[in-house]
């Protein structure tokens, strides 16, 4: 992350006001000019926090619907910048950017500033609070009431709390849009409850809605750097948040270890890296889980008290242990899958799921269907969803269809490919 010196944010204002000027120009006199920028203070302007916060306000300007003639974005090292140039009246475009600057703690870092077509920045209807105190910034700016180091870590502090509340989003979507993909043969999804007496869709969202908090925290611990003991000391605190949400049934354990990993390694690549973030999010994430890995599975084979450590004893599977610990190549994969057919084929997130999980079924050591089926019952699994895979995409939900009611009738559950499907949806919205 490259810091600035004055003469490149010198640089940069003088390149604005000729971008404003010229688009203003092309304008005319019916247009007006939206910019966003971002107060962030110190000598590094822009970080992989600061660009996601940006987007965010970048959405919030779409939303608005506006009338848009031209836009520009600019991402460098100075900072992100967006302009917009506008069909629409500037004191209406500067009121509802204005209302989203207060609309959340973080969007107090935004600054859009709204141009009348012959270049006259407009005000804002009320000045901004001091981002330490509940004094006009201004004055306090003026004064220099308070040191850069204060400003800057009350800057950090909101980056922090918005991405790490915007990660534990993206999880608990990422786990609703793994269990509404249909059909998935064996599982709970909105056709029905699969070979689960226990569980439906009610269930899954009771439990994906328990586990926010869990998320939220589990980036915030990667921000800070934290050890796979630390993780999973909170992530014991999480089951006892799912049970009690699901009355004891395991809708997500799972997805506590491996999803709360992912979200600490995308907390510790926020805070650290400007590379690719999912690459370097799963790396972290690995390394994290390398830590204990081999101890844990140690102890599981000498002791195999839970389903995962029986087949681990009777298969030699190292299920979502070793999965993470080599670098979630089935989640991966199956990322690969996930965005081919919502990208490539242009499907909807629902039925771009189910042919994902299949591709998953195919080549997955699912130690869920190890423990329901034995070997015979993966074997079947991978043969079926294998065919499947091969098929015109036209005929694959039919077929997968037939194939949930043949697994049901076994009392197969690719729950592996489940989570590997999980993983997918929310590695697919980090590049």
């Amino acid at each position: 992350m490259r810091k600035v010196i004055v003469e490149d944010m010198l640089a940069a204002r003088d390149r604005r006001v000729d971008i404003q000027n010229r688009m203003l120009e092309e304008g005319g006199s019916d247009c007006s000019l939206a910019c966003l920028t971002m107060n962030i203070a110190g000598e590094i302007k822009r970080t992989p926090m600061t660009k996601m916060l940006f987007d965010r306000g970048i959405s919030e300007f779409e939303q608005a619907g506006f009338e848009v003639i031209d836009h520009m974005l600019i991402d460098e090292f100075t900072g992100s910048e967006a302009f917009w140039l506008v069909k629409e009246n500037g004191a209406e475009v500067k009121k509802y950017l204005e209302d989203v600057e207060d609309s959340f703690p973080a969007a107090r870092l935004f600054d859009f500033d709204v141009l009348t077509p012959d270049g006259v920045k407009l005000s804002r209807a009320k000045s901004r609070k001091c981002l330490i105190c509940d004094k006009p910034a201004a004055e306090c700016a003026r004064s220099r009431a308070h040191g850069l180091d204060t400003i800057k870590a009350a800057t950090q502090a909101l980056l922090r709390d918005f991405c790490a509340e915007a990660l534990a989003e993206e999880a608990h979507d990422a786990l609703l849009a793994e269990v509404y993909s249909t059909p998935k043969p064996g599982l709970v999804d909105l056709a029905n409850n699969g070979a689960h007496k226990d569980m439906d869709v009610e269930l899954f969202e009771k439990s994906a809605d328990a586990l926010t908090q869990y998320f939220y925290d589990a980036a915030t611990l990667g921000m800070r750097g934290c050890s796979m003991a630390e993780l999973r000391e909170r992530g014991l605190v999480a089951e006892q948040e799912m049970y009690a949400a699901t009355s004891g049934v395991n809708t997500h354990k799972g997805m506590i270890y491996s999803m709360g990993l992912l979200l600490a390694g995308m907390g510790m690549a926020l805070a650290t890296s400007d590379c690719s973030l999912r690459q370097e999010a799963i790396k972290n994430a690995a390394g994290l889980a390398s830590e204990d890995a081999e101890r844990m599975l140690a102890r599981a084979r000498s002791n195999p008290d839970t389903n995962g450590a029986a087949v681990l004893r009777d298969y030699g599977a190292l299920g979502a242990t070793g999965h993470a610990a080599s670098g979630f190549p089935g989640a991966v994969f199956t990322t690969a899958r996930l965005e081919y057919y919502i990208k490539e084929e242009k499907l909807p997130g629902g039925e771009a799921g189910a042919l994902a999980l299949c591709d998953s079924m195919a080549s997955l050591e699912d130690t869920n269907l190890l423990h329901r089926g034995g070997a015979e019952g993966l074997a079947f699994t991978k043969e079926k969803a294998s065919t499947i895979s091969g098929l015109p995409i036209s005929d694959r939900i039919d077929a997968l269809t037939e194939l949930d009611n043949e697994m049901i009738e076994r009392n197969l559950s690719p729950g592996g490919s489940a989570d590997m499907l999980a993983l997918a949806f929310l590695l697919y919205k980090w590049n």
